[in-house]
């Protein structure tokens, strides 16, 4: 990559160790959605923003009044629709330096360049939280008001979210088999869903074809492609097109999401499964639930404890 790296720089009248304290207060200028410590060298500590933002970072360097570098250790950045992990292994540096009466702060998210896909969000955010909050952190002492602010409508937000989330489709299973096992068995449509099944669901990007027959000559069908897999652990069908002609809307399912999250449980895989997007509202739910019922809780546990 042959761009630079985010990098800011702020002048400010108060002392280098007043910069370095206000820059280890990071609930104060960043957010307060933090979980850890960020005070002494090896410290780890997390943002979470739930379905947002989440980065683990890990106090690498810290040279009082001079330098703080964090390396970013884990990251998923839910809002781009690519590598979510972009942030990981890059690494946040302050540099502390004075000029005559006023102390410097050089700020840089190295690794965080022009090519990758976040970067245009993260340089707006970044110009936020560094040129405003912690500006103002540093000159008055005190977290910024919008900062506060921006918390509370995030918070709202994602309450918000959930009353949404709570609506989807949603079945829990435990079945006698561990998550690479069951992973398997689930790119098997075949064998669980539909016979007539074409395609591959076996790795990411993979594109199937789920067919349930005709209706007085339309042909019934779902196109899904697999938008999300993380071996053992997770894996999401993305809806691409459908056809549904029972309904008037016969693209319900359009854009909706089908989720396979994996855990073991006692030697044995817990499997939430969740359709996001059918949910009470719409036309199909009452045929798609009594549907997805049989398939999940009574064929798929069938076959992967088989």
């Amino acid at each position: 990559m042959t761009n630079k790296s985010y990098t800011t720089t702020l002048e400010v009248t108060q002392s280098p160790q007043a910069v370095f304290n206000a820059i280890n207060d990071v609930t104060k200028w960043w957010s307060n959605d933090f979980e850890g410590n960020s005070s002494r060298l090896n410290d780890s500590f997390i943002i979470n923003h739930p379905n947002q933002h989440y980065s683990k970072q890990k106090l690498a360097e810290l040279i009082p009044e001079k330098k703080i570098v964090w390396l970013v250790t884990e990251s998923k950045l839910n809002w781009i629709k690519g590598n979510k992990d972009e942030w990981t292994n890059t690494k946040m540096i302050f540099e502390i330096s004075t000029i005559k009466d006023k102390t410097v702060l050089h700020f840089t998210h190295q690794g965080l360049v022009p090519e990758m896909e976040c970067y245009a969000m993260c340089e707006k955010g970044w110009n936020i939280v560094i040129r405003d909050w912690l500006l103002h952190l540093i000159e008055t002492g005190a977290p910024s008001g919008e900062m506060i602010k921006a918390a509370e409508i995030r918070n709202q937000h994602f309450k918000d979210s959930n009353t949404i989330e709570s609506k989807n489709y949603h079945r829990t299973i435990v079945v006698n088999a561990s998550p690479e096992e069951a992973m398997k068995k689930i790119s098997q449509i075949n064998l669980w869903w539909r016979k007539d099944f074409s395609g591959s669901a076996a790795k990411l990007s993979d594109e199937f074809t789920v067919p349930f027959g005709e209706l007085n000559g339309e042909i019934s069908f779902v196109d899904f492609v697999i938008s999300e897999f993380v071996p053992n652990k997770k894996i999401v069908w993305k809806v691409d097109d459908c056809n549904l002609p029972w309904f008037k809307n016969k693209k319900e399912w359009n854009n909706t999401e089908v989720v396979f999250e994996l855990s073991e449980e006692n030697d044995k895989t817990k499997i939430d499964f969740t359709h996001i997007g059918l949910v009470p509202e719409v036309e199909c739910y009452e045929a798609c639930e009594k549907g997805w019922d049989g398939h999940i809780t009574k064929d798929l546990v069938k076959f992967i404890n088989e």
